[in-house]
This record gives C-alpha cells, structure tokens and sequence, in this order.
C-alpha cells in the first residue's frame, strides 16, 4: 500500500483495544483493494507528539525484520488527534504463540531470535536503538516471519534526550540505573526474550508486580536471568553472550548472527498457515499486541526522565528495610 495513498479511501473495520498509554488502535481496510492495515490514534498533546515521534522513527527504516510504517496524519480535530498507519501482521503477536503453547521449543526459539537479531543488526546499522524488545513488541508476518514492532521508546543510538524507557523486566542494568540506553542495552533484551520464548514466562521471577524492585535487583545487584536448564549447549553459551551485565562485554548483534545458535537456525516460511488468519477485512490485529492493561508493572513499557534515575540508587539502601512499593510518578512521562 503506498504512502501517499492511505488514510485517504478507508474503512474503519473494528476497535482492537485503547492502551495504558491512551493511544486507541483499530483495524482499518483500504476501500479499493481491500488490502488491511492498522491504525494507532492518539488525542491530546502529549500522546499525539509522541505517535508523531514514532512515525518520524520508522519513515527512515526499511527492512523486511522490521514492521513497516505506511503513514500518519492529523485528524483536524480539536483535541489535537494523530493517527500512525502501520502494516497488518495476519500473524499476530510473538507473545501470543508463547502463551497458547506455555514457551516455545528450541528450533522455533531459534528462528525467531534470528529474525528479531536480523532487525536489530539493521536498527543498530541505522544508528537507531529500539529500546523495548520483548515478545509482545514483536509479530508475525503473512511468510511466518517475525518482525519488530512498536517503536514508542526507539531512540538514536548517540542521542543526548534525557529520557531512558523500556520495559523493566527486559532493561539492562545499565538502563536500570538510569544510565545509557544504547545497541547492547537491545542485546540484553534479546537474551531475555529468548528465555521468555523457552520458558513461556517473563525472564525473571520474584518481581511480578513491583517495578522498582525490578530495577534494583537488575541495576544494583549481580543477579542474571535463569537460563533454562533443557537449552543445548548453543543456547546457553547464546544467552551468555547477550546477559554480562557490563554492557561493553556483550555481542553486538552482528557478532550474534554469528553464533552457532542462530548461524544453524532453521526458519520454516509456512505461508498457508498464517495467511489463514488473513480471511477478510472481517480479521483482527492481535489485541494482545496492542493493549497494555493485561500486563504486570515489570512487564508493561514505560519511560522516565534524568531528573528522577537520582532516586535509582536509594533502593540499594532501602532493600534492606523492606521492600518498597511502586512510585507511581517513576512511570511518567508514558511513550505509547
């Protein structure tokens, strides 16, 4: 579907579900071809600035591991309302297939973490850091293949925007503490999203619930993700490359497409099987993709300014009095 062309002669097909971030996304079928795509549409200031950031992002990306932006426009209303035009993935969510089989097996944990390993290589290449790599952010393409989605906190690489994001479970401990948020910091997701794929559950366990305590047991003690037992050799010496907690001695994700994890992957393109779910304008986007609310506070993106990373290091101390409740101000300002 070409750029210039959507948003012009649409349908509105259904609402898929309305974030924690209050951007509303539904799917939406062009009138001449039939052809779906969905639709992310914020209101007011805040939301709005942020999907146009968004945009801004993923007009300058091109990469078949990557999920395409067609366009985006204002709505000329007067709540100040922007809609992000993004392809239709008929596969739906990476975090779906986790949850319905409870993880996945290892030839499938291979082929997916080639593909999203492929989009960062390209991503970081760009000079761009996604930011929030986990499997709710990546879907599945009509070839079977996965593609990474949702760039709400992608940022440059080299950029001095004082404002580190993610999602706490995923974060480096460097981005945990407040302090970079460069490619590595992507690399370490990736290793904690291959052990959410094998295991079928968030990488670490203990923290469900309370954000902070996440970013202290990430940022400020010794503590790695669990690798899973009944992982080959391969996958566990792939894991020890992305989870070092110094990120200067990670992989890149050029040196990981490398690795005999990924180099010996096997990815089976099943067309005839996802394309089932292309059925008629009448399909649904994966609302799991979309919507937020079903998530614990360590699972769920959010990002927060330099001025508040200060009260980071507090919890060293304060672990040893109890655990502390979730400050909720931490979370603001939200990306989408």
């Amino acid at each position: 579907m070409a750029m210039s062309t959507v948003g012009k002669q649409w349908t509105r097909v259904r609402t898929l579900g309305r974030g924690a971030s209050g951007a509303e996304v539904f799917l939406a079928a062009d009138d001449a071809s039939g052809e779906l795509f969905a639709v992310k549409s914020a209101a007011g200031a805040p939301c709005a600035a942020a999907l146009r950031r968004e945009r801004c992002v993923m007009a300058t990306l091109s990469s078949p591991r990557i999920v395409s932006c067609i366009g985006g426009r204002g709505t000329g209303a007067g709540d100040g309302s922007y809609q992000l035009f993004l392809e239709f993935a008929p596969g739906g969510s990476l975090a779906e297939q986790v949850a319905s089989n409870g993880g996945l097996d290892e030839r499938s944990v291979r082929g997916y973490a080639l593909d999203v390993a492929s989009g960062l290589t390209y991503l970081h290449a760009a000079g761009m850091v996604h930011g929030d790599v986990k499997s709710r952010n990546v879907v599945i393409g009509a070839d079977g293949r996965a593609k990474l989605a949702d760039f709400g906190c992608s940022r440059k690489a080299a950029s001095d925007v004082p404002i580190i994001g993610g999602t706490p479970a995923f974060m480096a401990p460097e981005v945990a503490r407040g302090e970079e948020q460069g490619p590595a910091a992507d690399v370490w997701a990736l290793g904690c999203m291959v052990v959410e794929m094998a295991t079928g559950r968030a990488p670490w366990s203990g923290i469900d619930g309370n954000a902070l305590a996440a970013l202290h047991r990430i940022g400020y003690t010794e503590a790695v993700p669990e690798v899973p037992e009944w992982l080959s050799a391969d996958g566990k010496d792939f894991l020890a490359s992305c989870l070092v907690r110094q990120a200067s001695g990670r992989c890149t994700a050029v040196q990981l497409l490398e690795h005999p994890f990924l180099a010996s992957a096997v990815v089976e393109v099943k067309p005839q099987a996802v394309a089932s779910k292309w059925v008629s304008p009448k399909s649904t986007l994966d609302v799991a993709f979309w919507e937020s609310e079903s998530e614990s506070d360590t699972e769920e993106a959010f990002a927060f300014p330099a001025s508040l990373r200060r009260h980071l290091p507090s919890l060293r101390r304060r672990s040893r009095t109890g655990t502390r409740r979730r400050d909720g101000s931490m979370c603001s300002p939200r990306q989408p």
